[in-house]
């Protein structure tokens, strides 16, 4: 057997390897979606900037009863609706 350094050498090689290998299909999966979002965009499909209802993990009307009571601020750039508190837009980052 080798020595002690050796061997958690080795242990560690051993985990960074296991990682990348379940890490790769992740980042492929995530650079598939990044071409395809790029390529909606580029059809015209998908707007520059703005959400895509398909993420979008709140239910529909969960954000507005949350919200309701409170004063909402348009954005001048995207047209996006954002809450007083908000310093940037929720949706384009844009200082509102």
């Amino acid at each position: 057997m080798g020595a002690p350094g050796q061997l958690y050498a080795a242990i560690i090689g051993v985990l960074l390897l296991v990682a990348l290998g379940v890490s790769v299909p992740v980042l492929v999966g995530i650079a598939r979606d990044g071409l395809e979002r790029h390529r909606k965009r580029r059809a015209g499909k998908l707007e520059r900037d703005t959400d895509d209802e398909e993420f979008d993990r709140r239910p529909p009307g969960a954000f507005e009863a949350d919200t309701a009571d409170r004063t909402r601020v348009t954005c001048r750039r995207c047209g996006a609706e954002n809450d007083a508190e908000f310093t940037y837009c929720r949706r384009c980052t844009t200082p509102l």
